[in-house]
């Protein structure tokens, strides 16, 4: 039995390894290998050019595919004009630390969080059918941390200073529920060699069992009588028994000429990667930092070069303003790579540049996640969806692809991964 996946991203390429093990004849198609995980020499210095950290991806995907992860330490650090607050990979010195920097109610929101991500992590997480919020709510009232399902502002604002707010959410997240705060709170590290290491790990051992991967983009997902049926690909045809799309969902419909609206929201956000001569200079306050990823008003800045010495030089990455940011990090430039909404439409086949392929936000939470009723199904028979537009949601986790892999692998040989 055949299954050609569309998107070889790192949901593409986990879900591609999971059905071939399961015994699945198994193509993978994309034009840009690695999606938006990917490494770009810039320079001959090796940038991450869209994603840049690793958080979200569960610890049995991190081991599984052997990737190189580098655990820097503070997590982060946060900059604000009257204090510089670390988050220590410790717990009992990362407590203490918000503490003294006048967060006393900060142990409460941790606790809060962790409990939640656990609940999240037994219940909501590997499954093959999506929860839905009031699914999500009464459980959280179970354990006694419902108020994390209370809209973002309103959560943050009882345990936290407001102007931490928006290191923890995204704004126009003010109004969905604090689980998005849950989301986004995690360990996030570094891999070495860049993002890119990521799905090129995940490759070398889906080829080794026999995954294959066509260098092509798909022109079309072929329907007849409802049921996908196989792709085109310029003037060649596919066939498959089932197609699996990690693209997002919109694009995945268009492909499939399938007429249905998503909301697609042209966002205004910008990346820079800059590759400096020599360590940039920077307040001494930060200095001992550098290690660390490092949010202040103006941006979320990185400098990977710092502890992962296969880059090739001196790389900053960062998502913000770039005249704030390149006024607290001076230095001589060498080239300035710029990736924005419409660029990452262009280079990673992304409707409205939306990194996560619909907003992180309602109604595309939990099982309204891409539409309700659809899980990591089409209405099309035998089309399947496994991308960051399907629950949980964006950033790099494999979560999607996982998922969509074992619906497959159950409805298609009555069996389970698990």
């Amino acid at each position: 039995m055949r299954v050609i996946v569309v998107g070889a991203g790192h949901n593409g390429l986990i879900a591609s390894y999971y059905l071939r093990k399961a015994g699945f004849d198994v193509i993978v198609f994309d034009n840009k290998f690695g999606g938006m995980t990917d490494t770009t020499a810039i320079k001959g210095v090796k940038v991450s050019r869209a994603s840049y950290v690793l958080g979200l991806m569960p610890k049995k995907f991190v081991e599984e595919f052997e990737i190189p992860v580098i655990q820097q330490d503070p997590i982060q650090t946060i900059w604000l004009e009257d204090r510089i607050i670390p988050f220590w990979r410790d717990k009992e010195k990362r407590l203490k630390e918000l503490v003294n920097a006048g967060e006393d109610k900060f142990p409460e929101f941790e606790e809060k969080i962790t409990k939640f991500k656990k609940l999240l992590e037994e219940k909501f997480t590997f499954v093959t059918t999506p929860p839905s919020e009031r699914e999500v709510r009464e459980e959280a009232k179970k354990i006694g941390v419902e108020d994390v399902m209370r809209p973002s502002k309103e959560f943050l604002s009882k345990y936290l200073s407001e102007d931490l707010h928006y290191f923890f959410i995204y704004p126009g997240m003010e109004s969905s529920p604090g689980y998005l705060v849950s989301y986004f709170y995690d360990d996030w590290s570094f891999v070495k060699g860049g993002m890119g290491t990521v799905v090129e790990k995940v490759f070398e051992k889906a080829k080794k069992i026999g995954v294959e991967l066509v260098n092509e983009k798909v022109d079309k997902i072929i329907v007849e009588n409802d049921k996908a049926v196989g792709v085109k690909v310029k003037d060649k045809v596919y066939k498959a028994d089932v197609v699996l799309s990690t693209a997002g969902p919109a694009e995945t419909m268009i492909l499939a000429e399938y007429d249905h609206k998503f909301f697609l929201h042209k966002y205004g956000w910008v990346k820079y990667n800059v590759i400096f001569r020599e360590m940039p200079k920077v307040d001494e306050r930060i200095k001992g930092f550098l290690n660390s990823i490092i949010d202040f008003e103006g941006g979320e800045i990185v400098i990977p070069s710092v502890v992962d010495d296969s880059r090739g030089g001196i790389v900053m990455e960062f998502m913000g303003k770039y005249e704030e940011v390149m006024d607290r990090f001076k230095g001589e430039v060498i080239h300035v790579d710029k990736l924005n909404a419409k660029i990452a439409e262009e280079i990673y086949n992304l409707p409205a540049g939306d990194l996560n392929h619909l907003p992180m936000r309602e109604p595309y939470l939990f099982d309204g996640r891409p539409e309700k009723g659809w899980g990591y199904k089409t209405p099309i028979k035998d089309l399947y969806l496994g991308g960051a537009g399907t629950c949980p949601g964006g950033q790099v986790s494999g979560i999607p692809g996982y998922n969509s892999a074992r619906l497959i692998i159950k409805e298609k040989l009555g069996k389970d991964l698990e």
